[in-house]
């Protein structure tokens, strides 16, 4: 399942609106990342391909235990990567090492993903994910 960093921004936004497991709006993802809400729409739906979020009525968007996981594999993901950041001798800001990191773990293999979190089965369980 791979996820682009843009897919990946957006999972974040969603994961830390929805604290506290309340329904999040598109126009409230548009506000944190700066976005259209055309651009949320479409995200949104490659998201809830994936099995990440859920759209309800009235634009409501939930995440699924899948995207909670996935949130929380690629966010430490992102974080190890940033920790580790090599020197490069180029002045980046922590907003800047953090997207280079972004980049990195949407570009990485998911085969680790992958294997603590299988592909959504097509049977009434589903597939659940590892913690």
């Amino acid at each position: 399942m791979p996820l682009s960093d843009a897919n990946l921004r957006y999972l974040f936004a969603v994961s830390d609106l929805d604290a506290g497991g309340r329904p999040v709006r598109s126009k409230e993802v548009a506000d944190v990342l700066g976005v259209t809400r055309p651009s949320v729409v479409r995200v949104l739906r490659t998201l809830a391909e994936h099995g990440l979020v859920e759209k309800a009525p009235y634009g409501k968007i939930t995440l699924t235990e899948r995207g909670r996981f996935a949130a929380r594999y690629y966010r430490n993901l992102v974080e190890r990567i940033n920790g580790d950041f090599p020197s490069t001798g180029l002045e980046l800001t922590p907003a800047q090492r953090w997207q280079a990191s972004l980049v990195l773990a949407a570009a990485l293999p998911d085969t680790e993903y992958l294997r603590r979190c299988p592909p959504i089965l097509k049977t009434p369980e589903g597939s659940r994910c590892e913690a």
